[in-house]
């Protein structure tokens, strides 16, 4: 009779742990399924984040392409002006072509003035959009970072 109550008894303490022991693989299985749903969040996140980076990374290589082109414009304007300066120093006894020739200088100091005032707003944007990218590049390695511990976690 004893044994049998102490076999009850011990029967009673199996289950309990027993349901204990289900309860907590239930909530560890929920945490699981929340921490995976977190990191395919994450994922997603890091992927959009990387084609935002691409996309950043195409339009900073076209303004690169543009400042090239500027910085071409700017030297054949400066080789222009040199050209016009040297033909102005030799002079021309005419009158009606010293003032055809400053005329052509002007109007190339002027757009050479545009053409600088360009690449400096050019500068500007690409200063702008090499900080835009390192804050991209900072926010996908913070987001790798969270996600590698999440996988760590699981």
């Amino acid at each position: 009779d004893f044994l049998q109550e102490e076999i009850i008894k011990m029967k009673r303490k199996i289950e309990e742990e027993a349901k204990i022991a289900t309860t907590s693989l239930e909530k560890l299985q929920a945490k699981a399924d929340d921490l995976q749903a977190l990191v395919t969040m994450k994922s997603e996140k890091i992927i959009e984040m990387e084609s935002e980076r691409k996309e950043q990374e195409t339009i900073r290589m076209k303004e690169i392409d543009m400042l090239i082109e500027l910085r071409d414009i700017v030297e054949d304007q400066k080789t222009r002006i040199a050209s016009l300066e040297e033909e102005v120093e030799r002079g021309d006894s005419a009158q009606r072509s010293m003032e055809a020739q400053q005329r052509l200088l002007c109007e190339a100091e002027a757009k050479t003035a545009e053409a600088e005032e360009t690449v400096e707003k050019w500068k500007a944007r690409m200063a702008e959009a090499e900080l835009i990218m390192k804050e991209m590049e900072a926010k996908i390695e913070q987001e790798e970072e969270e996600n590698r511990m999440l996988q760590e976690m699981i």
